[in-house]
C-alpha cells in the first residue's frame, strides 16, 4: 500500500461534514437557483431564437410593391410574366426608374410594404438581393420567399432566352460522381477508411470537453479555496485533533466534487425537461430541440459499457484534477495566495483541455492519426477528449480501458506524492511553498 490505512481513517466524517456545510452555503444556494433557472428557460429561449422570422408563412405575402432594379441587359425584367406562385400574384411588380437613395428612403419612413429587388451580373455568376423597410409587416421570410420565386422564374427565362431544350438541359444537370482509388505496385486497390469526423460530431465533443473543464475548474477552485481559507481557522484545528491530514483532504476532495456533481447532474435534468415542455408547446413539427441539434446517429454508440467508461474517465479525470487542486491549495497559508497556488493546477487544466481541442480539429480534418491517439491515452486530456469521441464512434473499448488504466497509474502515483507531503502543507503557516520545496520535502518524508 502508498498509504497506511490510518491515514485516511475519518474521511468520511469529513466528507458529511463539508457536503454538508456546502450544500448549506448561500453561495451554493444562489449559484444552485441560477443554474436551475437558466436551465429551465434555455430550450424556450432557443426556439424562440431559431423559430424567429422562419415561421412558414400561411395565405397572402405581405409584400404589396417591388421596384426591379435589373442591371442585366437582355434580362430587363422579361423573367417576372413566369412567376407561378398563386400567394405572389397581388405583388405589383415595377422597373426602378427614380434615383436609387430616394426609393430607398421613401420604403423606410412611407412604403414598408415595398421591396427593391437588385439583380447584378459578374464574371461567373448572377446576384440577386433584396432591400426592404426595418420595422413593418415585411419579414425576412417573406422576402426570402419572394427571393426564391424570383431566382426561380430567372433561371427558367435564361434558360429560355439561351434555347436549351429540357432533354438538353436535363443532360447539363445530369448529376457527375467520382471516385479515386489508390493502388498498390501491383495494381491491388488500397483501401482507406476516413475516420474523420463531421462538423455537428466535432461541436458535440467540445461541447462535452467545456462542461467536463467547467466543473473540473468550479470543483477544485472551491476545493483549493475551502482548504486554504480552513488552515488558519479553529474547524481546521479541530478536525485535526482526531483526524490525519491525508484524510481532511480526501474528505474535502470527495464533498466537493459531489456537490458541484448534483449540481450540474440537476441542471442537465431541468434542460431535459424544458427541452420536453418546449417540444410539446412550441414545436409545430414535434421534433425535440435537442435532437434537432445533435449528430445524426449520436445515439447509436450509447450503450452501457460506453457510458460505464466515460464516466470512468471523466470520474477518475476530475478526481485527479481536484487532488492537484487540494495540493495547490494545501501549498498556501493565506486567501491572497490562492490563485498564485492554483497556477500549477491552472496550467495542468489547460494543457489537457488544449490537447483535448486540437485532438477534436484533427479528428474532423483527418481523422485518427498518432497524436489523437495520444491525447486519448494522455491523464491530462483523456478525460476531455474521451467520452465525446466515444460517443461518436470514434474510440474503441480497448483503447478506453488503456486510456483508464494510465489516469489510475496517474493517481496512484499522485497520490503517493500527496501521502508524503500533505502533513507537512497543512501544518505549514507562511510563505507560499513552490514545486521545488514540494520536492525536496516529499524526498526528506
Amino acid at each position: 500500500m502508498f498509504m497506511k490505512k490510518s491515514n485516511v481513517t475519518g474521511w468520511k466524517d469529513v466528507f458529511t461534514f463539508t457536503l454538508t456545510q456546502t450544500l448549506k452555503s448561500k453561495a451554493f444556494i444562489v449559484s444552485f437557483v441560477l443554474f436551475i433557472v437558466l436551465a429551465s428557460i434555455s430550450m424556450p429561449v432557443l426556439s424562440m431564437i431559431m423559430n424567429k422570422d422562419t415561421k412558414v408563412e400561411d395565405g397572402t405575402n405581405p409584400i404589396q410593391k417591388v421596384y426591379i432594379n435589373d442591371n442585366v441587359a437582355w434580362s430587363n425584367g422579361g423573367f417576372l410574366p413566369t412567376l407561378s406562385q398563386e400567394n405572389l400574384k397581388h405583388i405589383k411588380f415595377e422597373a426602378l426608374t427614380e434615383d436609387y437613395d430616394t426609393v430607398v428612403n421613401r420604403i423606410e419612413q412611407e412604403e414598408n410594404t415595398s421591396v427593391i429587388v437588385n439583380i447584378v451580373e459578374t464574371e461567373t455568376t448572377f446576384q440577386l438581393d433584396s432591400i426592404k423597410a426595418s420595422t413593418g409587416d415585411v419579414k425576412e421570410s417573406n422576402v426570402q420567399t419572394l427571393s426564391g420565386a424570383l431566382l426561380e422564374a430567372f433561371d427558367a427565362y435564361r434558360i429560355n432566352q439561351l434555347g436549351i431544350t429540357s432533354e438538353q438541359l436535363a443532360m447539363i444537370q445530369a448529376n457527375v460522381s467520382t471516385s479515386v482509388t489508390l493502388a498498390d505496385r501491383n495494381g491491388n486497390a488500397v483501401i482507406t477508411e476516413d475516420t474523420s469526423i463531421s462538423n455537428s460530431q466535432y461541436w458535440f465533443i467540445y461541447g462535452i470537453l467545456f462542461l467536463v473543464m467547467m466543473v473540473n475548474i468550479m470543483a477544485s477552485s472551491q476545493i483549493a479555496s475551502s482548504i486554504v481559507s480552513e488552515k488558519s481557522s479553529k474547524v481546521l484545528e479541530y478536525l485535526l485533533t482526531s483526524v490525519k491530514p491525508l484524510a481532511i483532504m480526501i474528505g474535502k476532495i470527495l464533498a466537493m466534487l459531489t456537490a458541484v456533481i448534483l449540481q450540474f447532474a440537476a441542471t442537465i435534468v431541468c434542460v431535459l425537461i424544458s427541452n420536453t415542455v418546449t417540444t410539446k408547446v412550441f414545436s409545430s413539427t414535434g421534433e425535440n430541440m435537442i435532437s434537432k441539434y445533435l449528430p445524426s446517429g449520436i445515439f447509436d454508440n450509447i450503450n452501457p459499457l460506453n457510458i460505464i467508461l466515460c464516466l470512468a474517465v471523466v470520474i477518475l479525470g476530475m478526481i485527479f484534477y481536484a487532488t492537484l487542486a487540494g495540493l495547490a491549495g494545501a501549498t498556501a497559508s493565506r486567501i491572497e495566495e490562492a490563485s498564485e497556488s492554483l497556477m500549477l493546477f491552472t496550467f495542468s487544466n489547460l494543457i489537457g483541455a488544449y490537447i483535448g481541442m486540437g485532438a477534436a480539429g484533427v479528428l474532423m480534418a483527418s481523422g485518427t492519426n498518432g497524436f489523437v491517439t495520444f491525447a486519448l491515452l494522455f491523464p491530462l486530456s483523456s478525460p476531455f477528449l474521451l467520452p465525446g469521441a466515444m460517443f461518436v464512434g470514434k474510440v474503441s473499448v480497448g483503447l478506453s480501458i488503456l486510456s483508464i488504466v494510465l489516469l489510475v497509474i496517474f493517481m496512484i502515483l499522485l497520490f503517493k506524492f500527496v501521502a508524503k507531503v500533505y502533513e507537512t502543507l497543512i501544518l505549514h503557516s507562511g510563505n507560499r511553498i513552490g514545486l521545488k520545496e514540494l520536492v525536496k520535502i516529499s524526498k526528506n518524508v
